[in-house]
């Protein structure tokens, strides 16, 4: 919803549809000191608090047969098919329960998941893969250079990050029908990775992305000897 709001309000600057008034964006009147923000103050505010990451996001329909279900800042989405379903993010190991809690909310069986794919090799979202696949038996797979930090990573219980399968850049994961297409988006981790498949909603066929992450956890774009 922001997002679109901040598109239409970037349409309407530029077709001149809105007036503002001139103090609005009289930058020698705003004298109050910036903020600098470090990579520590970035990950609280993109993460939220403790409640926000652990309360669940009401499930819903995204598109077709695609499902949110996620915590209030922990995206989690559900890809389901006739053969099994997909799930992309696990989350830390203490979601996992949050995210079985909306999966079933919809109607669909946690113990129907049968991918775990991940956006990038960060405790808050890929923690609860051992756990995952404690629970459901799916299969785990990573971006290969995502794929040292997740074994350097342990939950609370120390469960061994499993990984099933080794993705690379293009590489296709397919079941029921679906087939997701991974793409190695560097920078947030040197495996970030971002989806996109095809889903069919309404007569309609869409392209979907979801997308891996941002910049590095330090914010250096360029010149960054940890994450060139």
């Amino acid at each position: 919803m922001r997002a679109a709001k901040l598109t239409l309000l970037t349409v309407a600057l530029m077709t001149g549809a809105i007036a503002w008034p001139a103090a609005s964006f009289d930058v020698a009147q705003d004298t109050r000191e910036k903020k600098v923000w470090t990579a520590d103050d970035l990950f609280r505010r993109n993460i939220g608090t403790r409640e926000d990451q652990d309360t669940p996001f009401t499930p819903h329909k995204i598109i077709g047969n695609v499902y949110y279900v996620g915590t209030r800042t922990l995206g989690s989405f559900l890809i389901t098919t006739p053969q099994g379903h997909i799930l992309i993010n696990s989350d830390y190991e203490r979601n996992v329960p949050a995210v079985r809690q909306s999966v079933e909310a919809l109607g669909f069986k946690y113990t129907d998941i049968r991918i775990l794919l991940g956006s990038h090799a960060h405790a808050d979202h890929m923690e609860g893969d051992a756990l995952v696949k404690e629970l459901t038996g799916a299969q785990v797979m990573a971006m290969a250079e995502d794929v040292p930090a997740l074994q350097a990573m342990t939950g609370p219980n120390k469960r061994p990050h499993p990984i099933d399968r080794v993705l690379h850049d293009g590489d296709k994961v397919e079941l029921g029908g679906m087939t997701l297409t991974a793409h190695l988006t560097p920078g947030h981790t040197l495996g970030t990775t971002t989806w996109t498949f095809p889903v069919r909603d309404g007569g309609r066929t869409y392209n979907v992305v979801i997308v891996g992450a941002g910049l590095p956890d330090d914010a250096r774009i360029v010149y960054n000897q940890g994450n060139p």
